[in-house]
């Protein structure tokens, strides 16, 4: 019978953990403890769509790439930070027809297209050298000479492919160089005196923007993306062909400061397009990774008149996990930590935990307190066995210790996730303070938003921060209602995962981490119930019904 106050008897050292928080550190458990939730098998069909790996900070995005690694023969990996990208940012021209309103977007695809295209050929070809390169050139342009396209294709790998072998930078810079110098060439006359950079595009006149506009949209139009769109069939028809050789291209890190914003939006946009029509060439698949909230940056920042959001569902590969699944991962984990240190018979989570903390069982009780994610899970298990040190047993009395430092921890972890949207997060957050676990929005008073009001928002009132405005809306112009400004707040604590929220009586409780339905705005109201999540309730204060 098992021990509701204790678990199994071992001891524990120093450093004993059940894996790291992200899978590049993951080494010792990653390969041997990886649990195929069903993604892993979306991800090497290349019949399949789903090639956008989305999900949340945690979730398990770059094990996924790197598993697949393992799994597949020809994998080639394109990070980001190689690709120089911030010569681009840098480019005084480049910057100068972004600020004059000129849609480089056809030139960002191009760009992406052909490092990918360079970078695949370059793999399948093994080509590192000039001699290699001539081959493989040679035997292109010896084929038959019937499909014009095919020809334009291998004449446009001629003119682009005299350096395949050297680094990607390299092919960004020179492609981005060529640009450059037809974008300066079309300025021309009329333009004397004009800096070309972005403080010169920030100068011009409306009647000098339209004119910039309209010459640089005519270079942008006669970029060879018709070209590039050939190689593809090339490389669909006649290279990439055998369906027993199949080939992936990944790019992770995507969440990364490679490159400064805006310009970062514009190339992940141009990046996904890119992933759109490479589908194309049948063998082959380009995989990236994005976080949740990233891609929704990206996506309102590049929002055109054309834009159609579902036309890129069927790309998105978003990453989900049951408690069931965690519980397995941690099963695993947990096995080859005490096999490592301690005895060949396999122990479970189970095992190793008391049966129950307070009234829950000890799965359901840090299943609750995560967001369904395996990196909330591993960490919550590091904190008890690192409280765990010099000691026999895992008590509940450990596991509550364990949780007051993961949830400290895991509130600093919200703030760095959702910075760049919500980069005044942890002070919105106090005004859940002390609050019982389970609260109707009409229990927030106008007292306790004055307070936080004068401690938290006055100071900073010029970032246009939309809850700082909403705020003093309410508190100084007396242009809002308090109910305005809890529609503004809530449901930014219900996106981040602060919070779940009910509605009305008829509806039950949303999370943002189990559904994609966002409750708007409009449907709070005084009624409405707020629950702060577990994970948060002992760095806030909460007050727990029973305790």
């Amino acid at each position: 019978m098992r021990d509701f106050e204790h678990g199994a008897e071992f001891r524990f050292r120093r450093n004993d953990t059940v894996g790291t928080a992200d899978a590049e550190t993951d080494d010792r458990f990653l390969s041997e403890c990886f649990v195929d939730t069903g993604d892993l098998d979306a991800l090497r069909d290349c019949d399949d769509p789903k090639r956008v790996i989305v999900g949340r900070t945690g979730s398990g995005k770059s094990a996924l790439i790197r598993r697949l690694k393992e799994v597949e023969g020809n994998v080639i990996e394109i990070p980001p930070q190689n690709l120089s990208l911030s010569y681009i940012a840098n480019s005084d021209i480049i910057n100068f027809f972004e600020t004059a309103g000129v849609s480089l977007d056809v030139f960002y695809q191009l760009l992406w297209r052909h490092v990918i295209t360079v970078e695949l050929l370059k793999y399948k070809f093994k080509i590192d050298n000039e001699v290699q390169k001539q081959s493989f050139l040679s035997n292109l342009f010896g084929g038959p000479k019937k499909d014009r396209s095919k020809e334009q294709a291998i004449a446009y790998l001629r003119e682009w492919g005299e350096r395949f072998w050297d680094e990607t930078e390299y092919r960004v810079k020179e492609l981005t160089t060529k640009v450059e110098t037809d974008l300066k060439a079309s300025v021309g006359v009329g333009f004397n005196g004009v800096k070309l950079d972005a403080s010169g595009g920030k100068k011009l006149t409306e009647e000098q923007k339209q004119e910039v506009i309209q010459r640089g949209t005519k270079v942008v139009n006669e970029i060879q993306i018709k070209a590039l769109a050939d190689v593809i069939r090339l490389l669909s028809d006649d290279i990439f062909n055998d369906p027993q050789d199949t080939y992936f291209l990944t790019i992770d890190d995507l969440d990364d400061s490679w490159v400064a914003e805006p310009l970062r939006y514009k190339l992940i946009r141009a990046l996904i397009e890119t992933v759109r029509s490479f589908r194309k060439v049948k063998y082959v698949k380009i995989v990236i990774s994005i976080r949740l909230d990233l891609l929704n940056r990206v996506i309102e920042a590049t929002r055109d008149a054309g834009f159609q959001e579902e036309k890129y569902e069927s790309l998105y590969l978003k990453l989900r996990w049951t408690k069931q699944q965690i519980e397995d991962l941690l099963n695993r984990r947990v096995a080859k930590l005490i096999s490592q240190r301690y005895t060949k018979i396999r122990i479970s989570v189970d095992d190793l935990f008391p049966a129950r903390v307070g009234r829950t069982t000890f799965v359901d009780y840090l299943v609750e307190r995560t967001f369904y994610r395996p990196r909330d899970a591993i960490l919550f298990l590091n904190a008890c066995l690192e409280q765990a040190e010099g000691k026999n047993r895992l008590t509940a009395q450990i596991v509550s210790a364990a949780e007051g430092e993961y949830s400290r921890k895991r509130l600093i972890s919200l703030q760095e996730e959702w910075g760049a949207t919500f980069p005044n997060l942890t002070r919105y957050s106090k005004l859940l303070l002390h609050r019982k676990s389970t609260f109707k929005v009409s229990s927030i008073d106008r007292t306790s938003v004055e307070q936080l009001y004068y401690t938290d928002f006055a100071h900073d009132l010029e970032s246009g921060d939309r809850v700082f405005a909403a705020a003093t809306n309410l508190v100084l112009s007396g242009n809002g209602t308090l109910l305005d400004f809890l529609r503004a707040i809530l449901p930014v604590f219900y996106v981040v995962g602060l919070i779940g929220l009910k509605p009305d009586s008829t509806s039950g409780t949303f999370w943002s981490f189990h559904s994609n339905e966002v409750p708007s705005p409009g449907s709070l109201d005084g009624n409405s119930v707020v629950a702060i999540h577990p994970t948060f309730w002992r760095t806030l204060g909460v007050r727990v019904a029973g305790d």
